[in-house]
């Protein structure tokens, strides 16, 4: 490939130019960012090829640390997990690939020894004790609510799982930023560098709608703490003497029925755009009350609704004017082929560069997929859309790739 690349490879701070095609990208769906790159390993060449050229020789294998930058902005600080070298007749080629350093906390323990639970922490501090000894750090940018009276962790939970489940019972995103740090979310808090046109600046749309994983209604289930609010302790009497059997009143089991609704908590959300019988049960993973459970339900409908439904848009270079495309972003979207005409969220990134050029991948989905804001007219078109008319070219501002 000729010419700067716009994708800076650094290892063990090294700085790798000789790949051929690299792809990084981010997902609020899988949490760590992720990167690939395929070029021509020196090292094993040099050993395997007769007439091969010699660089700097330096064996890549897993484990090495990997720092990325676009455009000269550091976007990805992590590990090779995977090293493919391949090598045939008169060639040789490496493909590396590897996440963030938040890779860690979904394959790994949430803990091995210490307290299997915390008390009376909230949500961030929780993460904040969780993610320390994989040398993360912790920033929340909402108010995450009401601390828990007891946050559990399963013995073999993985570190992500112990922190998403606190997440999802507040209805908070956490999201990696990419370079060591997590971070505690709404969505949309920002907007992208510029609106999504087709025909326009985007070159290439596809999508897929699916109601496979989409449900009637999700219904999550969990058990509270204790009953009810906080009950004074009852005064101890050394003078009195236990009742006779015949002196004791009956029960008439309303004291049972407090207890059953005071530890058991049932949350409902509805799907109003599946409309047949598709339920779906839940069992809470953290303590719950009623209105953490209706929290957890609304989060997985949610996020089921955002899954069904993938739309990409394929844009030229990385950025607008010095700001690149990042997730949690929203866009305003008109795209005439895919019927789409209102705000979006930006779900997925990925800068791909190659002989070809660079690119940015942008998948986006409806806004509310992940807050706990009403829907409203989100969901809809705006009035008004104007659909493109005649056969002309598909877009009259973009470059070729």
């Amino acid at each position: 490939m000729s010419g700067s690349k716009g994708i800076t490879l650094l290892i063990e701070g090294t700085v790798f130019d000789q790949w051929q095609s690299a792809e990084v990208s981010r997902d609020l769906k899988d949490f760590s960012g992720s990167f690939r790159f395929s070029f021509r390993d020196r090292y094993r060449s040099a050993n395997a090829l007769r007439y091969a050229s010699r660089g700097a020789p330096y064996k890549l294998r897993p484990g090495l640390a990997v720092e990325i930058r676009i455009n000269d902005k550091p976007v990805l600080k992590g590990w090779i997990d995977e090293a493919s070298p391949d090598i045939g007749d008169r060639e040789a080629s490496m493909t590396i690939s590897g996440r963030d350093k938040t890779g860690d906390l979904i394959d790994c323990a949430a803990m091995t020894d210490g307290p299997a639970e915390f008390k009376s922490v909230k949500l961030e501090e929780a993460a904040r004790r969780i993610a320390a000894p994989y040398g993360l750090t912790i920033r929340s940018e909402i108010d995450t609510g009401e601390p828990f009276e007891r946050y559990s962790l399963d013995l073999a939970e993985t570190a992500f799982s112990a922190i998403e489940k606190g997440a999802r019972s507040r209805h908070a995103l956490i999201l990696s930023d990419g370079v060591g740090g997590i971070v505690i979310t709404r969505t949309g808090k920002t907007r992208a560098p510029a609106d999504l046109r087709l025909p326009g600046n985007v070159t290439r749309a596809s999508a897929t709608f699916s109601h496979k994983n989409r449900h009637s209604e999700t219904i999550v289930r969990g058990q509270g703490e204790k009953a009810g609010k906080k009950r004074g302790a009852a005064s101890l009497d050394a003078t009195a003497e236990p009742l006779a059997p015949e002196e004791r009143a009956a029960g008439d089991g309303s004291a049972t029925d407090r207890e059953r609704k005071g530890t058991a908590a049932t949350g409902r959300a509805r799907d109003n755009e599946i409309k047949r019988h598709r339920p779906v049960v839940h069992l809470a993973r953290s303590k719950a009350d009623n209105v953490s459970a209706g929290d957890e339900a609304d989060w997985r409908m949610r996020t089921a609704r955002a899954e069904s439904e993938e739309v990409t848009h394929t844009v030229k270079g990385f950025d607008v004017d010095g700001k690149l495309w990042q997730v949690n972003q929203v866009a305003a979207v008109s795209d005439a082929y895919l019927d789409i005409e209102r705000e979006m969220l930006i779900s997925k990134v990925a800068y791909r560069e190659d002989d070809s050029g660079r690119i940015t991948e942008i998948s986006i989905i409806s806004p509310e997929a992940f807050d706990k804001a009403p829907a409203g007219n989100r969901r809809r078109n705006k009035a008004g859309k104007k659909s493109a008319k005649g056969s002309g070219a598909l877009d009259g501002t973009a470059e070729a790739l």
